[in-house]
């Protein structure tokens, strides 16, 4: 019987060796797999990630041409980078007037009157109005400078032609 239960345990102590090194090999070619493959770094990335927002910057300013300071902020989250336009209340708070989705994800910087910034307000066509100056690095980093300006008919920013 002892012959028969070591004869056994041996064959099953072999089939659990040799499915354990299956599975570590398996689980360092998915790794390898997954750092090779971008889309699929990616997933497990996000799957991993918390999300956050970070407030990169923030300017104040008339945009609207009503005379009221709205805070604009660029914000970064784990998706994307963004801007927000708040307008300060009485009681301290900030409604949020307006969120932009930046069509790139990577912070730009770029020299305004003589120093760097991430984001600038200024009249740059001559108009009295405010734009917001935003720039940004494409996915190849190329630098990329986004303005966007306010419609008041529409009460809305809208990215304007360069």
């Amino acid at each position: 019987m002892t012959m028969a239960f070591s004869l056994i345990s041996a064959k099953v102590s072999g089939f659990i060796s040799k499915f354990g090194r299956f599975i570590l090999v398996a689980a360092f070619g998915m790794l390898f797999v997954a750092a090779l493959v971008p889309d699929i770094r990616s997933t497990i990335r996000a799957a991993l990630l918390q999300d956050f927002r970070n407030v990169i910057s923030t300017v104040h300013g008339d945009i609207t041409g009503d005379g009221l300071n709205l805070i604009v902020a660029k914000v970064r989250t784990r998706d994307s980078l963004l801007i927000e336009i708040y307008h300060p209340q009485e009681d301290g708070s900030q409604k949020l007037l307006a969120r932009i989705t930046l069509p790139d994800k990577n912070d730009g910087f770029f020299n305004f009157n003589g120093q760097a910034t991430n984001l600038a307000l200024d009249d740059i066509d001559g108009d009295g109005f405010k734009e917001i100056i935003v720039p940004t690095f494409d996915q190849n980093m190329v630098g990329q400078l986004h303005i966007y300006r306010y419609d008041a008919a529409s009460n809305s920013f809208y990215k304007a032609a360069l």
